[in-house]
């Protein structure tokens, strides 16, 4: 009988629970914060040149583009026929919603060119934007009722002061680091004369009117002679803004200063890595192409420079700036050579031609590829 009335109550005990638990509100999915759609893809449009701009072989040609992005666009690369001419980074690590650039290219030889800039979020391209313009063999043959391609800066070849032209809006700050103080901005296709340097040239000291500040040359094209620029101490570092509590030194020891430990950057050494295509051909009406792959073998960055290439006729093709090769970093540029004599030609490319770059080594600079033309 006992063990009937044990069972009995146990079995109300269980229906009251069941019946407390189904009186609860049921549970809810917590709220779903919107996310940014990482499936977009930056968007890029070409303000100048225009399609059918005509131009001279040798002129420099400025491509004005604008590029957006709900995140942030990380970097934009122009490319002339499918070789990369230029590649421009944001300053801000995480990218720019709207990045305007001016990127310059200076046409070889004449013929139709397609000129694309591409935006970039991270590893994430944008579609290319296109133009099309059109080289001649000199400026007599130039339409002339054709507006410049680019009503952008004046740049003389023949000036040799050293100066810096600014590919995109650039901060002009009081020391060579983003941790310094800005004093103002430059605008994108300010050309301002280049008075002193760090030592890996990642850094230029310019003059911008009555202000004299520092701008980062990975954002810069450089002209003139630059090799006795000289080499700046940078001001101390600011001291970082905010309040921070200070310790209350005790009676038996008194706080000594800390040395501030300045880490210097090492140098960039650039090579020629490698350059691919064939090593025999014929004489042909389409031009051949050759990649060049440029490699910083160095501890540091390298900065802004250009590289050439001796052609078969005697004069130099460039393969383009590069704004920036970090330390182990490589790139590879094309470039389309045409042969219209037999024999034998050794394609010689050297590497930081203009001397910008200061490097651990200035006598590994050159490569060299000998072709056979039948």
């Amino acid at each position: 009988m006992m063990r009937y009335v044990r069972l009995l109550l146990l079995l109300i005990v269980l229906t009251a629970s069941a019946c407390n638990l189904s009186t609860q509100p049921p549970t809810t999915e917590p709220d779903v914060i919107p996310t940014t759609d990482l499936s977009t893809r930056p968007e890029v449009a070409i303000s100048s040149p225009s399609d059918g701009d005509e131009v001279a072989v040798g002129t420099q040609v400025f491509v004005n583009a604008t590029a957006t992005d709900t995140i942030g666009v990380t970097r934009m690369q122009l490319i002339a026929n499918n070789q990369i001419v230029k590649t421009v980074s944001s300053e801000s690590p995480s990218g720019q919603q709207s990045f305007q650039v001016l990127l310059d290219y200076t046409p070889r030889q004449a013929g139709d060119v397609n000129l694309q800039v591409v935006a970039y979020r991270g590893a994430i391209a944008s579609d290319p934007a296109s133009v099309d313009i059109i080289v001649k063999s000199s400026q007599a043959l130039v339409t002339a009722t054709i507006a410049p391609v680019v009503p952008g800066p004046s740049i003389d070849p023949n000036d040799p002061t050293c100066r810096a032209l600014t590919n995109t809006g650039l901060n002009l700050r009081t020391g060579p680091g983003t941790n310094y103080d800005r004093i103002t901005l430059l605008p994108g296709g300010a050309v301002v004369p280049i008075i002193g340097r760090i030592g890996d040239n990642s850094w230029w000291q310019v003059r911008y009117g009555i202000n004299v500040g520092w701008i980062s040359a990975q954002y810069t094209s450089v002209y003139g002679i630059c090799t006795s620029t000289p080499i700046i101490s940078p001001p101390p570092s600011p001291t970082p803004t905010g309040t921070t509590a200070t310790p209350t030194p005790t009676a038996t020891r008194t706080p000594t200063a800390t040395p501030s430990i300045t880490v210097t950057p090492g140098k960039a050494d650039l090579i020629v890595a490698n350059i691919v295509g064939p090593t025999s051909t014929t004489i042909a009406a389409s031009p051949v192409t050759y990649a060049v792959t440029i490699t910083n073998t160095g501890t540091g960055p390298s900065g802004t420079f250009s590289s050439k290439v001796a052609l078969p006729d005697g004069t130099q093709g460039d393969l383009g700036v590069v704004s920036t090769l970090s330390a182990g970093e490589s790139i590879t540029l094309n470039i389309d050579i045409t042969f219209t004599t037999t024999g034998s030609y050794t394609m010689q490319v050297q590497v930081d031609s203009s001397n910008q770059v200061d490097e651990v080594s200035e006598v590994n600079n050159i490569g060299t590829l000998l072709i056979a033309i039948s």
